[in-house]
């Protein structure tokens, strides 16, 4: 039952939106490592109540190893509350919170190196110089990860590169999706196949990683449609009259056309090309800014690429892809009002096919 109480007290601390509560059930949590701290400190004033342990009190309370002690437990608790109050924090999306208890983190950790380097009085011209610096080296070189980790990840939290839920891309790693947990050394990403993926935070620092939360926030000019067709060449050919006043009807292409570029012998790729872009730039789902382009890509044996670059201010996943999905099933359709067609590689049902018609006909 006190065991219970105990838990509860704890969670109510944790789950307070008081800092100082918050620090005090973090501490808790670890109370079996304060009270190992107590009794550290504690040992050598109990022994000093006998008179015949005063010279192993002072010979434990001069010992650089005591001090050393002393010193690992207070910042190993330190570290530990700070590690808890970074999952709450994460938790909460409190990015301040995230990013100064793992600041705290290395600091501590600095703060350990330098109390040893003054317990045990090391300088210059000291017998464990050397060595000190030969270990260093050793460990500089064991952890590199770990201290380019630190490095990114105070590089990107101090210029607000990376943040609870947003829409990161990893190309490197296969990682694409919502950043829900981040570290000194790691990324938790939660990706939109339903995968969890954890990364070391350096490979955003040093890798290329895309940040799309702005865009998708719509706080950009959309998110960027970026789309290719392939148009069948064979079926360019210059528009005849009869071809030209179909497409002047309004519910055909006439509204989006200009009339100086509505005469016979025009090529219908690049009255379809004009017609494209002027439908676009009418659409109010498609962005003219920060571009805006319809252009024909190399020729390939398969036929003639037709790009469509532009921004759908819907950058909502969900609605960017039905919007974009429109776009296409528009562009199929006006292809044939100007006698056009995608190309599509020949299936065995096709050559089939002709050979029936050849027979027929014969």
């Amino acid at each position: 039952m006190k065991h219970i109480l105990f838990e509860k007290f704890i969670k109510k601390n944790l789950a307070s939106k008081n800092l100082g509560r918050q620090i005090w059930g973090a501490v808790w949590k670890i109370w079996w490592l304060l009270a190992l701290l107590i009794v550290v400190l504690l040992t050598p004033h109990l022994l000093s109540h006998w008179h015949y342990c005063d010279d192993i009190v002072q010979e434990i309370l001069h010992s650089h190893w005591y001090k050393l002690t002393c010193v690992s437990l207070v910042v190993l608790i330190a570290i530990l509350v700070c590690l808890t109050l970074t999952n709450i924090f994460n938790l909460r999306k409190q990015e301040n919170g995230i990013t100064w208890c793992q600041i705290s983190i290395l600091i501590f950790m600095v703060l350990w190196i330098i109390g040893f380097l003054m317990i045990f009085d090391i300088k210059e011209d000291s017998r464990y110089y050397v060595a000190i610096c030969i270990v260093g080296t050793l460990l500089g070189w064991i952890f590199q990860d770990k201290i380019k980790g630190a490095a990114a990840f105070v590089h990107l939290r101090l210029h607000h590169l990376l943040n609870i839920d947003d829409w990161i891309q990893v190309p490197s790693y296969n990682v694409d999706g919502e950043v829900k947990r981040v570290t000194l050394t790691t990324v938790t990403v939660y990706n939109w196949d339903t995968t969890t993926s954890t990364i070391p935070i350096s490979a955003l620092h040093s890798d290329h990683f895309i940040n799309c939360q702005k865009m998708a926030e719509g706080k950009t000019y959309g998110r960027r449609m970026y789309m290719t067709y392939i148009v069948d060449t064979s079926y360019f050919h210059s528009l005849t009259t009869e071809e030209i006043n179909y497409l002047k009807q309004d519910d055909v292409a006439g509204k989006y056309l200009p009339k100086e570029e509505l005469k016979e012998g025009v090529l219908n790729a690049h009255l379809y090309r004009i017609y494209l872009f002027h439908w676009l730039m009418n659409n109010p789902h498609v962005s003219q800014q920060p571009r805006m382009i319809v252009r024909w890509l190399e020729h390939t044996d398969a036929g003639l690429p037709m790009q469509v670059y532009a921004y759908i201010t819907d950058s909502e996943l969900t609605a960017f892809e039905w919007q974009q999905s429109q776009i296409t099933e528009h562009i199929i359709k006006s292809l044939g009002w100007f006698g056009l067609r995608l190309y599509q590689r020949p299936s065995g049902y096709d050559i089939n096919d002709i050979n029936i018609k050849k027979d027929g006909d014969d």
